[in-house]
């Protein structure tokens, strides 16, 4: 019988599929393009680079990236919180198909518990439904220390210092509306113990390696100065910044 194995799928799957498909349309408009003259072959050329330069670019850059990630991504490794408290209460926002969740929940011991919130729908970004993270934790054995639920970012469904650790894992910069990023570190705020910590991971615009991913879409991201003036701005304590690439990881610990 063959053994089951977890699907996190990838990153931004839908979108990497339209970049591409963009994009190699722009190749064939260019090829084209050569073959002409006049007029038309300046406008074919040009159409074609565009096309190239916006949407195959980052097309063939994000798919490199989903490629070679493994593990790179995962913050269990650099979440030094997670073996300094027995029983940690954890939540995980936007925890998606449980990618970092259920890594983090293999590491729980002594009755520690990792809670995972989703705004799930029926079609979601790259396939995140409650049906994939439920299944992925039972596939990956920590069925009995995870729960997932619904749950938004900005209006946290728990009470008020209720865990030990809040996680976003890029998420913060997909949070469009008005102070999107700022209600969701005050929802982290309150629903953390005294003391509590706070890591948050994004994509750094200015890194090179971010440029070179997926070009002229890392204007999507902010400068990590931006989020480290947010997460002091609202209640927390920057412990360390840590860099792997164009992502950072930053660590915090709630103000008493």
């Amino acid at each position: 019988m063959k053994e089951e194995k977890p699907k996190y799928g990838w990153y931004v799957r839908d979108l990497i599929i339209s970049f591409i498909i963009i994009g190699l349309i722009g190749l064939i408009t260019l090829i084209f393009g050569l073959y002409l003259h006049g007029i038309l072959r300046i406008i074919l050329i040009c159409i074609g680079v565009v096309l190239m330069f916006l949407f195959l670019w980052p097309g063939v850059g994000m798919t490199a990236l989903n490629l070679t990630i493994g593990d790179t991504l995962y913050l269990d490794k650099s979440m030094e919180a997670l073996y300094k408290t027995e029983s940690l209460q954890i939540l995980d926002v936007g925890c998606g198909t449980g990618r970092t969740a259920v890594k983090i929940a293999k590491i729980l011991q002594n009755g520690g518990h990792l809670t995972g919130i989703d705004i799930y729908e029926k079609k979601a970004i790259a396939g995140n439904s409650l049906y994939t993270v439920q299944k992925n934790a039972r596939i990956e054995e920590v069925e009995d220390r995870t729960t997932f639920q619904y749950g938004t970012a900005i209006d946290i469904p728990f009470d008020n210092g209720k865990f030990d650790i809040v996680n976003f894992s890029s998420v913060l910069h997909e949070l469009h509306m008005e102070n999107g990023p700022e209600k969701a570190l005050d929802e982290a705020n309150r629903v953390l113990k005294p003391g509590g910590y706070l890591y948050v991971s994004e994509w750094n615009r200015n890194s090179l390696l971010t440029i070179i991913f997926i070009g002229i879409f890392c204007f999507v991201f902010k400068p990590y100065k931006y989020w480290r003036k947010l997460i002091e701005k609202h209640g927390f304590q920057e412990l360390s910044y840590q860099r792997f690439g164009g992502f950072g990881i930053f660590s915090a610990i709630k103000n008493k």
